[in-house]
C-alpha cells in the first residue's frame, strides 16, 4: 500500500511539476500587429490625439520587436492629421519573457495641417510598456511614451506659429 501510495505522489508531483514549467517563450521570426491610443498634447494647443498603429517585423529571444511601423494620429479638437511611418525596437533585456519593457520608435510624420509651412517633420516616441497577456505567438501589451512630432502648426490663437509638438500617450496593442 505505501508504495502504491508513493507511486501515486511522485506521478501526481511529476504531473505538477509539467504544468508549472510549461514554456511559454515566444517564437522566434515574423510578427505583425496593431495598436489603438490616445495622446495628451502637453503644451496646451489643443492638439490631442486618436492614434491608429500597424507595425511589422521581427522577433528574437531578446528583442522583442524589431521592424516599422505606420500609423495615424487623428487631432479630436481640429482637422489636422499626422501619418507617422518609423522604425521601431521593443525589448525586455532579457532572454525569457519579462514583464516590462522598453521601446523605441523614430522616423518622421507626414503632417497635414492648414497653412503651414513644412509637411514632413521628425517623429520620436520613447516609451516603457507592461504585457499583458503573452503566449509564443501572441503578445497584448500597454505602453506609456512621450511623442514628439516636429510640425509646425498655428496655435489656438492663430497669430502665434508653434514648433513642435509634445504629447504623453497611452497605447493598447498586440502582436502575433
Amino acid at each position: 500500500m505505501k508504495k502504491n501510495a508513493i507511486s501515486i505522489i511522485t506521478f501526481l508531483s511529476l504531473l505538477s511539476a509539467n504544468a508549472q514549467t510549461n514554456d511559454n517563450t515566444p517564437q522566434h521570426g515574423f510578427t505583425w500587429g496593431v495598436e489603438v491610443g490616445s495622446g495628451i498634447d502637453m503644451g496646451g494647443d489643443n492638439m490631442s490625439t486618436l492614434n491608429l498603429a500597424a507595425l511589422i517585423g521581427y522577433r528574437t529571444s531578446w528583442i522583442n520587436f524589431a521592424g516599422v511601423g505606420l500609423g495615424i494620429d487623428m487631432m479630436m479638437s481640429n482637422s489636422c492629421r499626422s501619418f507617422p511611418i518609423y522604425g521601431m525596437i521593443r525589448s525586455s533585456f532579457a532572454e525569457k519573457p519579462k514583464l516590462f519593457f522598453a521601446e523605441m520608435r523614430a522616423g518622421v510624420a507626414l503632417n497635414q495641417a492648414t497653412d503651414v509651412p513644412d509637411r514632413t517633420n521628425l517623429y520620436l516616441q520613447p516609451g516603457a510598456g507592461i504585457y499583458l497577456a503573452t503566449g509564443k505567438t501572441f503578445a497584448s501589451y500597454i505602453t506609456l511614451s512621450y511623442t514628439y512630432n516636429a510640425m509646425t502648426f498655428y496655435g489656438d490663437k492663430k497669430d502665434t506659429l508653434v514648433h513642435g509638438l509634445n504629447m504623453a500617450t497611452l497605447s493598447l496593442g498586440v502582436t502575433f
